[in-house]
This record gives C-alpha cells, structure tokens and sequence, in this order.
C-alpha cells in the first residue's frame, strides 16, 4: 500500500486504493520477506497521499484538455473526489495513455503496467467480489486471494509483458549502511507499537473493558511534540534515546485503529489518539489515550501547534482538551514566547514555518525516507565490485 495503493482508478478512491495494493502485491512480489510490523511509516503514509494526489490531478488534466491544474485541484475539492462527473475516454488507447499519465506523475514503480491493468479492469466482477464478503466490513483473506487471481487474470490478459523485481545493485558500504538504518527503524517503530499498545490496556483497565480491544494499525505518529527542550534535564534524558538525536522532545501523538472483539467477529476498526511520554514505558500512566471521531470531509480540525510543525496530520479529541499543543502552546505562540528552555537559540513556531514543513512533506514524493529502509532486506540487493571511487555519503557511490 505504501509503495502503490493510489487512490485513482476506475472505481472511488478507497476501492482504488484496496484493487492497486492488492494487484502490485501479487504482480510484483517482494524479494525479501521480513516480519510484519503494527505500524505505518508516517511519511512513507504521506508520500502516497502526496503522490496520489499528482496522480489525481494529472489524470483529470489528462482526460480533460480544457482544464488546467488549478481547475483539477477545485475540480476534486467541489467534488469529494467524485470521478465520474469527468468526460470519458473515447477509446481504450485513450484511457491507457490517461492512467500512464496519472501513474508517472505519482511516481509509481511500473507506470505502464500499472496503466495496462487499469484499463482493463473488469469493472462489475471487482465490484461484486468486493460486495460478496460475507456481510464483514474487514476483507477476508479469502476474499483478498480471490481479488489477487481476477486482477492477476485481468491484467496478463492485456498481454503486457511483465519484467520481474530485480535486485538492486549497490555497494557493501551503502548495503550496511542501509540494513543498518533499517533495524533503527524497526526498533524506533516497535517502541512506539509497545507504548501504544500499553496505554490501550491502560484504557481498558479505567474503563472496566476486560481486552476487548486489539491493536490493528498504528497509523500516524510525531514524536517532536512539547519541545526542543534543552534544559539539563531534557539534555541528559536526550543522551539516553537511542539513537541519540539532536532535540529532546518530551511526547508522542500518535493515531491508531483498533478492533474490539465481539464473540468471534471482529469489528469495525475504531480510530484512537494517544499522547505518549518520550521516556521510558512506565512513565506513560498519566497521558491521554482515547477513542476520536473520523473527521467529516470540509470540517475543520482540532488544531495541534506541534503536529502542525511537522506537517504531520493527526486526528485530535474533539475537545481539544488534555493533550499538549493546543490552546496554551498556541497562546505563547502569538505572544512571542519560547515554548521551552532552550539554551542555544530561541525555538519559533510560526505560521511561515509550519508552512514550510508541511510543502517539505508534500513535495518529498521520491524514494530516499529513512522509514524506507525498514521495509527493506539484504535479498532487495546485490554486490557489486568496488573501484576504490565510491562517496563516504550515505545513499551515493
């Protein structure tokens, strides 16, 4: 889903997003098979939001010569990206060159197969099989193999040839580097998982539920909430994390879907928020962990200083009350004072800044995340013979 679950396609967005992940899945399987985790890298997350969005945006200027991408932006916004109010192709050539358009602006890693299969997706019989699970709202397994072998079936139809993943050919130095990186990732992102999955049975406990909730999916996260503190505290805490970083930030907002267990089906997914301490476990029994309600489409969000900061969308209580980050941090804020102690340089949080991440974060569209390295195993990779000329910069030869 994070390397291609775009949400254009034939069908509304979720469907797309559900038919593209599950047909890349099994066209163009994975070489390394590492374990799963809980949890979704919160900028691999808005990378494919971001390049979805291009994708949207070059497939109506595509199909519909007379707009422009200012008229395709307002285009979906009036329209809840409501597709089908758009002219259609007059031929499948057309249709296929629309989707390769939309695919090479979302920066997806096979844009002409992906457009092949796109275009000759079987319309109803995806739909049927998508509608036919059971009455559960969650894909069956068996539903998700069936949907694999139609799509499959549908797109080696088209007679494309298929060109299999093949290992990348990178130096030793960058390969350690990079298997490296990703056990950092991985150990970052399981912490998260084991605090947030403590503060869930923390919730159970004050609310009289004998574990009737189970982690499903960590699905947002921004650990630089409540600071840069550089008092000599939060400085000596900071030579403790590991890996040691540059700012001590004392709390974690995080989003996360959970499913309640119900005899023996599962439930719908329920969206929870939680602020977590940045220290260790047991020091998280007096932050918020709560259920919060999908935002409608249009309104307006319960605004956080620090996870707007980072660019980093988050759904908040409703309230707005008992986390860190809004009403007090913005008030200091507009009066101009520092958030924390900061010894070196004074922090500003400002409407110019926030701004500035948050184009950083929706223009970072290419590969080259540290979260990328996680999903990453040494059979993605193959040696290749040093020359003695190779960069001592990560990531280049």
């Amino acid at each position: 889903m994070l390397k291609a679950g775009h949400c254009y396609g034939p069908f509304d967005p979720v469907t797309n997003i559900i038919v593209n992940t599950i047909w890349y899945e099994a066209t163009f399987p994975p070489l390394s098979q590492l374990d799963e985790l809980d949890i979704l890298g919160t900028l691999n997350l808005m990378r494919i939001e971001a390049q979805s969005f291009y994708g949207l945006v070059s497939f109506l200027c595509t199909r519909d010569k007379d707009l422009n991408a200012d008229q395709a932006i307002r285009f979906l916004l009036n329209t809840d990206l409501n597709m089908t109010a758009t002219k259609h192709c007059s031929s499948v050539q057309e249709e296929q060159e629309t989707f390769r358009a939309a695919a090479t602006a979302a920066w997806h890693p096979r844009p002409d197969a992906q457009a092949g299969f796109l275009s000759s997706c079987k319309t109803p019989a995806v739909l049927s099989l998508l509608s036919d699970n059971g009455g559960q709202q969650q894909l069956s397994s068996q539903c998700v193999q069936q949907l694999a072998m139609l799509l499959s079936s549908a797109f080696h139809s088209t007679g494309i040839l298929v060109q299999q993943k093949q290992p990348v050919a990178i130096y030793k130095r960058r390969l350690d580097l990079t298997m490296y990186e990703g056990r950092i990732q991985r150990r970052a992102h399981r912490r998260i998982s084991r605090k947030v999955k403590a503060a869930l049975s923390r919730y159970e406990v004050q609310n009289s539920e004998q574990a009737c909730y189970q982690l499903h999916v960590v699905c947002g996260v921004n650990t630089h909430v409540s600071g840069p503190d550089e008092s000599m505290h939060s400085i000596m805490m900071q030579k403790k994390k590991d890996p040691v970083e540059e700012d001590y930030y004392h709390h974690t907002h995080a989003n996360f879907l959970v499913t309640r267990n119900v005899g023996s089906v599962g439930s719908v997914p329920v969206l929870f928020f939680a602020e977590l301490s940045n220290k260790n476990d047991d020091q998280d029994s007096q932050l918020l962990c709560c259920p919060v309600e999908f935002p409608l489409p249009g309104a307006e969000p319960v605004r956080c200083l620090f996870c707007e900061q980072e660019g980093i969308r988050i759904v908040h209580p409703a309230s707005g009350e008992g986390f860190h980050g809004h009403e007090v941090e913005f008030e200091k804020m507009v009066r101009g004072e520092d958030l924390f102690e900061n010894v070196d340089y004074p922090e500003e949080y400002d409407n110019d800044r926030i701004l500035t991440n948050s184009k950083f974060v929706t223009d970072t569209v290419a590969d080259g995340l540290d979260e990328d390295c996680m999903y990453l195993g040494s059979d993605d990779f193959r040696i290749k013979e040093s020359d003695g000329h190779e960069s001592d910069y990560y990531g280049k030869e």
